[in-house]
């Protein structure tokens, strides 16, 4: 079974037969054996029913790969042509000894029908990986921490992630939101600094009133607090702000989630963009002198980057994938731009093909496939 939630092992409840010993537990995947010291997983609970670890690249022979019980897992070193052919891309991509060189080589119309293709591929696992999620969690609590990662950016997702989950949807419903998330996500204190406005000491007593009577419900005794990433944060994406865009939506959600489909794309985008609090509009934190002009809490960029990797993947009508391909970035992220340049080398259209979100995803496919 694939796992949904994939802070653990890969996949779940395996049964399997190595070396005539029929084993039953999770599989690990990684690229490198290393990875798994690397990500803390021979320290992890998640990993402990671990019964195979299925890596890319073999290791040394003199590695040990144990569990949080000292345990020696088997290490199944995967053949990359066999991962293609599993990953149904064997007729797609090429041979991995000549990768590098066809692919510098291909024909302009033969790379746009790559990137078309594996932009469909990667929309494809997306919407598969929401729809086994949904199917565990439920289709509104999917909905519900898939924006909670995109408003997260890169450096918070897995934090917002969290934060989704021990304040679920169905638990705002009947409290504060914003009282709960705050509090949830650490941003609480008890007694603000002295400097603070007497605009955010008023705000503070109302939240904070609402909070620690129902605090020890959402962080018990004993929960680590969320891994916050501050810094390099630009000031008015501080986390404190991302939260209080999540509770905003959370009032709205019975006419948001409507409209997270091809459809209704342009109405979401508008109201995404229309949230607005009379604090959190002009301030970053709680204790942080006010901005000096009004910044939106939903920027177009967050509302572009929620359709392009959960709303258009998961319609799967000819109407989204149209529109998808269709849409047109604002800007091109650096990154993208230099994973280009080393799977294709320096070519006169990739310019112009990266300006579509869907060639950016198919860039990140890719590069998936050919440079991990």
């Amino acid at each position: 079974t694939p796992n949904p939630q994939a802070e653990g092992p890969a996949i779940l409840r395996a049964e399997i037969e190595c070396d005539g010993e029929r084993l039953r537990g999770d599989i690990a995947l990684h690229p490198h054996a290393e990875d798994w010291e690397a990500e803390g997983c021979g320290e992890s609970d998640p990993f402990r029913n671990t019964v195979l670890h299925a890596v890319l690249q073999a290791p040394a022979e003199t590695w040990y790969t144990r569990t949080t019980d000292h345990r020696e897992l088997p290490v199944w070193v995967i053949q990359p042509e066999r991962l293609r052919a599993v990953c149904g891309c064997a007729r797609l991509y090429p041979t991995a000894e000549s990768a590098a060189q066809q692919l510098r080589n291909l024909a302009p119309e033969r790379l746009e029908r790559l990137l078309l293709a594996a932009a469909a591929y990667r929309a494809e696992q997306k919407a598969c990986a929401f729809e086994q999620k949904a199917a565990v969690i439920g289709r509104e609590q999917a909905w519900w921490e898939a924006w909670a990662e995109v408003l997260g950016y890169a450096a918070n997702k897995r934090a917002m992630r969290t934060l989704a989950r021990r304040a679920p949807l169905t638990a705002l419903q009947s409290g504060d939101a914003e009282a709960i998330l705050l509090g949830t996500a650490g941003f609480l204190q008890a007694v603000l600094p002295e400097r603070t406005t007497e605009e955010a000491r008023a705000y503070h007593r109302r939240v904070w009133g609402a909070w620690w009577q129902q605090r020890e419900r959402f962080v018990p005794e004993g929960t680590p607090a969320l891994p916050w990433v501050l810094s390099p944060v630009r000031p008015m994406n501080h986390p404190a702000r991302r939260v209080a865009a999540l509770a905003l939506s959370s009032h709205r959600w019975d006419e948001l989630t409507p409209l997270m489909n091809a459809a209704g794309a342009k109405r979401l985008t508008e109201r995404l963009c229309a949230l607005s609090h009379p604090f959190w509009d002009t301030h970053c934190t709680l204790a942080a002198a006010p901005l000096r002009r009004r910044c939106a809490l939903v920027g177009a960029s967050r509302a572009a980057d929620f359709l392009t990797n959960v709303v258009y993947p998961f319609d799967r009508s000819e109407a989204a994938w149209a529109t998808y391909l269709a849409l047109r970035a604002k800007d091109i992220p650096r990154k993208i731009e230099q994973i280009a340049v080393n799977l294709f080398g320096e070519r006169p259209e990739l310019p112009e093909l990266l300006k579509h979100p869907y060639a950016q995803q198919a860039i990140l496919q890719l590069a998936a496939d050919f440079l991990q």
